[in-house]
């Protein structure tokens, strides 16, 4: 599936972390009354993702912050890793 540039996330459960705690929610949550730059990695904390995917949206963080948009990054691993 692609998802463009203005298009609705299908409905799904995600897995979040926040503070350390792990809880099922629906994608709407994440996404309602944002706006979000979704990106999505191979897998969590392997060396190529965090050397070469992640440095560019990290470096960029605070200009889509002061732009009112959020940064969400997926990663197909469990919520353990």
């Amino acid at each position: 599936m692609t998802i463009k540039t203005g298009d609705r996330i299908p409905e799904v459960s995600v897995n979040v972390v926040r503070n350390g705690k792990t809880e099922t929610v629906p994608s709407s949550s994440l996404f309602k009354g944002r706006k979000v730059v979704l990106f999505a990695v191979p897998g969590a904390f392997t060396p190529t993702c965090s050397l070469k995917h992640l440095p560019s949206y990290i470096d960029g963080a605070d200009a889509f912050a002061k732009r009112g948009v959020d940064l969400l990054c997926l990663a197909v691993n469990d919520a353990f890793v």
